[in-house]
């Protein structure tokens, strides 16, 4: 990261990086979603998700994003899993603010800062296809709630989860990206989803979990990839995946840019 978004991330619990995609790589990875999401999720292994195309693949090592989750990791970053999201206006609730430290434990999770750098255990990106505007709905997030010590109320922010406008508390802010654009979160930042409104287009984004990689917890063995997915993914992909030590350095960490064999 560079100073600036060193001071944002730790200041929001967040980066909204813009035009991380070039036109090249936005087309292909639209061309994928749209060829995958014509599969229904069960006739694929572990449903819509990452390992569909090398276009999507390509992105759990971008090189915009692979340098910052290096660094938010400390150099030993394990992608967890990575999913598909396609959001309607048929959904009509509001995913619920959320965020890592309730019900998986405040102590598993770790965010602090030594020695000028950032240590974050737990770290979510958001690639986006599909632009989203304001008034839209999509992603809300608390910034700075990372490292808040206090419980949030209950029933503060969204009381009515089927408000289709609601009126949203100045500690909100919603985020509105750009096809292309890519937000970096710690799973540590209080989040959700407001209802999507139009009814003309979809909100369409890739979602990449990662973590440090000797860090396991239980929902880890919930997202256990099967042979058919990972005979699917190239050898770099692989090692990402794999957990290892602290002491031990991936290859694939040694690197800024990683191209897929």
């Amino acid at each position: 990261m560079n100073p600036t978004q060193r001071y944002l991330f730790d200041l929001n619990g967040y980066l909204h990086l813009k035009n991380v995609l070039s036109n090249a790589e936005l087309e292909k990875a639209q061309d994928a979603v749209e060829r995958c999401i014509q599969i229904p999720p069960e006739k694929l292994p572990h449903g819509w998700n990452f390992s569909f195309d090398k276009s999507l693949e390509a992105l759990t090592m971008h090189p915009i994003t692979w340098p910052i989750i290096k660094e938010l990791s400390d150099n030993k970053p394990r992608l967890n899993r990575g999913s598909l999201a396609v959001d309607t206006h048929e959904k009509g609730l509001i995913t619920p603010l959320h965020c890592a430290r309730e019900g998986q434990g405040w102590q598993t999770r770790r965010y602090e800062v030594r020695n000028s750098r950032i240590f974050c255990n737990d770290i979510v990106a958001f690639f986006y296809f599909t632009d989203v505007h304001p008034g839209d709905g999509g992603l809300v997030v608390v910034p700075g709630s990372h490292k808040s010590e206090f419980q949030r109320p209950k029933e503060l922010f969204f009381p009515d989860l089927e408000d289709l406008n609601p009126r949203l508390h100045p500690a909100i802010k919603n985020i509105t990206p750009r096809a292309g654009d890519v937000i970096v979160l710690s799973e540590l930042t209080t989040h959700g989803v407001l209802i999507w409104k139009p009814k003309d287009r979809d909100r369409r984004f890739l979602l990449l979990r990662y973590k440090t990689q000797y860090f396991q917890d239980e929902q880890g063995e919930r997202y256990v990839y099967g042979q058919e997915l990972l005979d699917k993914l190239s050898p770099e992909t692989l090692e990402l995946m794999a957990y290892a030590s602290h002491q031990h350095t991936k290859e694939v960490a040694k690197h800024d840019v990683i191209h897929l064999s």
